[in-house]
Order: structure tokens, then sequence, then C-alpha cells
């Protein structure tokens, strides 16, 4: 696919929907308490209302729209820099989400600080991060027509 944003959104939204089973998994192990889906709905809503219909729907929305964006700033990274390591610059890229978005957004805008209590769902959001990574750069790289950089 040449398309580099198509491409990029196709490949986050996938990621996203790995992400999110590995949350779910994580959470019925007993290691997450907080889902990624429950978080992207606290960025807009109080906590009260995070667990009702309306605040699922707004958590699905807000989830799978932060992953098509890092999905597109993977695929444009992947086009400019090039494919080798796909798997390392994806993670590079979401590592960086992870940092941003749950240690300066999250905190910032004080939307689940019962998380900062907690490091064990903390791992475990890492975990879901690093399947994020991988499937949507797996995506990306294997789908696209860029140039690999030798």
């Amino acid at each position: 696919m040449r398309d580099t944003i198509t491409l990029g959104v196709i490949g986050g939204l996938i990621g996203t929907l790995g992400m999110h089973i590995t949350n779910i998994a994580l959470q019925f192990l007993g290691i997450v308490k907080i889902t990624s889906l429950q978080v992207t709905a606290a960025l807009f809503l109080n906590w009260s209302e995070v667990n009702t219909m309306y605040g699922s729907i707004i958590g699905w929305v807000n989830h799978l729209f932060i992953g098509a964006v890092v999905g597109i700033i993977i695929s444009f990274m992947l086009k400019y820099y090039g494919k080798d390591y796909y798997l390392i610059k994806g993670l590079g890229v979401t590592g960086l989400g992870y940092l941003v978005g749950m240690g300066f957004v999250i905190p910032l805008i004080r939307a689940v600080p019962q998380m900062r209590t907690d490091p064990l769902t903390l791992i475990g959001h890492m975990v879901s991060y690093t399947v994020f990574g991988l499937i949507a750069s797996y995506i990306i790289a294997n789908y696209s027509r860029f140039r690999v950089n030798s």
C-alpha cells in the first residue's frame, strides 16, 4: 500500500485492538485494575461516568483515535527512515507515547489518580503498549511499499 496515512490508521487500529485484548486478559488475571479503555474515557469524563454505556463509547472512540494517530506517526517514521528494524522503531514511538500519555498527560489533567498508587497496573499497561507497537509496526512495515535503508 502506498498511502502512508491510510496504512498508519489501519496498523494503529489493529494494534489498538491487540492492545485492548491484552489489557482485558491482564485484567482477567488480576494484574490490571484499570483498563486502557477506562483511561481514555477518563481523559474527558469524571470517573463516575467512565463505566457507563456512554463512557464506554467515548472510551472506544478515544482509544481507536489515539491508536490511529500513533499508527500514522509510525507509518511516517518508517517511510522516511526506512523499514529496517521496524519493530524497534515502532516500540520507540510507542514507548514515547506511553511516557507522554501515562507519564505526563494523565497526571497533568489528573484523569486517573488511582493509577499512581498501582504499579502493577502500570506495568500491565507497558505490556499492552508493547503489544500495540509490535502489531502496528509489523502491519505497517509488511504492507507498505516504503524503501529499506541500507
